[in-house]
């Protein structure tokens, strides 16, 4: 699937999920976000149009990646009802937390087909059983929880490290 025309839904425009929305601009995708914790010029200036509920980014999207804290409020925020409300042969792709996607919804929705692919990076349980159902799907790519893990992300920390001490 090309990424050109398609509508991007982004939970969470902090400062991951607004790095996000830079690079796909990029790709010339549509841009849409839900984040009720964060201030309006933060949406125009990463060229997001805000969503003001959860359900309606959902509807619209194309593809959903997660960039938001775990906590009380996130824990499941896209469950079984969520998926509902999605379009059929969404993508959906979680770097944040484990558990703000309900991975037993998840995986109906995979199975079904109603999910067309998902990017895991995290899990409820971690780490992760090498036993999770979500490891035997071909449409399904799965990390362990290594996002800033490459050459050159440990070389930046490493240079701030004096100014952490």
């Amino acid at each position: 699937m090309e990424l050109y025309g398609k509508t991007v839904g982004i939970v969470g425009l902090g400062r991951i999920g607004s790095m996000v929305a830079t690079r796909l601009k990029a790709f010339n995708m549509k841009v849409i976000a839900y984040d009720p914790y964060i201030a309006d010029e933060r949406f125009e200036r990463f060229g997001a149009e805000k969503r003001e509920r959860l359900e309606d980014l959902i509807r619209e999207a194309d593809i959903i990646t997660v960039h938001t804290p775990r906590n009380e409020e996130t824990m499941h925020m896209i469950n079984e009802e969520m998926f509902k409300l999605a379009k059929p042969g969404v993508r959906v792709v979680n770097c944040a937390r484990g558990g703000i996607i309900k991975e037993t919804a998840l995986i109906e929705g995979l199975k079904t087909g109603h999910i067309a692919s998902a990017g895991l990076d995290v899990f409820e349980k971690e780490p992760a059983d090498p036993e999770n159902p979500l490891f035997k799907f071909k449409n399904t790519v799965v990390t362990p929880h290594l996002g800033a893990d490459t050459f050159e992300a440990q070389k930046r920390w490493v240079k701030t490290l004096p100014s952490r001490l």
